[in-house]
């Protein structure tokens, strides 16, 4: 497994660029972008590792988006993302050391690959993408 972005969920999405360009100088890497499965919006961050380790900036766009919840309780730093393979096998490797698979193998609209999302025994909220090489 391989890093492959650090997730953050934010109140307002354009208000959070703008936080993070002045801060810290961090670009945008593309345009904002509506996930309907998720319901949110995302845009991935420049971190100065080019596309390698973005910060992915999450706002919810409904009541019911996964990260809703999250959100009020203060929003922030949300999941590590990491890089697979086969997301099956990976799923399956992480499930034996008690993870909790949280729904299904499903297109990631940010990153445009099989994601899916664990809860694992350390109580951390991950996010698996398959990547073919």
């Amino acid at each position: 497994m391989k890093l492959h972005h650090i997730g953050k969920v934010v109140k307002d999405i354009e208000e959070a660029i703008k936080y993070h360009k002045e801060t810290f100088g961090l670009e945008p890497l593309g345009e904002v972008e509506i996930d309907p499965i998720q319901k949110v919006k995302v845009v991935l961050l420049n971190t100065g590792f080019g596309e390698d380790v973005p910060i992915e900036l999450i706002c919810p766009v409904s009541e019911d988006s996964p990260v809703n919840k999250f959100l009020k309780k203060g929003g922030g730093l949300h999941h590590l993302s990491f890089e697979v393979e086969n997301i099956g096998q990976a799923v399956e490797e992480l499930r034996e050391k008690g993870a909790l698979i949280l729904g299904e193998v499903v297109p990631s609209k940010a990153h445009k690959n099989p994601s899916v999302w664990l809860y694992t025994s350390s109580r951390e909220i991950v996010e698996l993408i398959e990547i073919k090489k």
